[in-house]
């Protein structure tokens, strides 16, 4: 984990199932949008309804609570890569003051009240390339957190490794039998802008095998691209 930072980000700015409310009560949420310093937005009535009838825009709102799933899209034990856990005192904001598109996406009508949840504690639990004996939560800086950028395939490499697990599977397993002799089938959990993670998985046991890029890549085609590479490395060296 080199960067929470900008992990967290990363788990926040995609993520599929979030939990939000205020202390000692929380529910799933329909939507929610992610604005450029990573604060979350959400509707009100989903956020705290029993806040929504109280709260006036421009006025504090009252401390929420979030947590924030990043699940692989690639079906296997353990595919909940992480979790990011978010405080902090909502600022109210009036529906009409989003943009149109945003508004619909928080399905929050005109005149009503969404909250902007600007996180002072910043958690991070990951999974991924860590040892069971590893701390499960890391504290991030909310300043560095809202700094930090996202990785540069964000939004894009989780249908990419299901589709390299579902048509490419063996062809991992020989990219990773050139570096650590795998002993049964490896499945990919993770691609990021530094290189693709394969989980290995003997008996009850697992380990996290990393194949990096020759370089750090910027969007997909450059993943894609690195990836080819490496195996026509791997195909001359057989």
């Amino acid at each position: 984990m080199d960067n929470p930072a900008r992990l967290a980000r990363t788990v926040v700015a995609t993520a599929c199932s979030v939990e939000v409310g205020v202390p000692g009560r929380s529910r799933p949420v329909a939507a929610h949008a992610v604005d450029q310093q990573g604060a979350l937005l959400l509707s009100m009535t989903e956020a705290a309804p029993d806040c929504a009838d109280l709260v006036v825009p421009g006025w504090p709102g009252p401390t929420i609570q979030a947590s924030v799933s990043d699940v692989s899209g690639v079906a296997h034990p353990g595919r909940v890569r992480g979790v990011v856990h978010l405080s902090g005192t909502g600022e109210v904001l009036a529906a009409d003051t989003l943009e149109e598109t945003v508004r619909e996406h928080l399905r929050e009508p005109v005149g009503g009240v969404v909250i902007r949840l600007v996180p002072d504690s910043v958690a991070l639990e990951w999974t991924v390339e860590r040892r069971r004996a590893d701390h499960p939560a890391v504290e991030v800086g909310a300043k560095e957190y809202a700094a930090a950028g996202v990785d540069a395939l964000a939004g894009w490499q989780d249908g990419w490794i299901t589709h390299l697990d579902a048509h490419h599977r063996e062809t991992l397993r020989e990219l990773v039998a050139d570096r650590v002799q795998p002993v049964s089938v490896v499945r990919p959990v993770l691609a990021d802008e530094r290189g693709l993670v394969l989980r290995e998985y003997i008996g009850t046991c697992r380990r996290d095998l990393r194949v990096p890029f020759p370089a750090a890549v910027r969007c997909g085609c450059e993943a894609t691209r690195a990836l080819r590479d490496l195996l026509a490395v791997v195909a001359a060296r057989g």
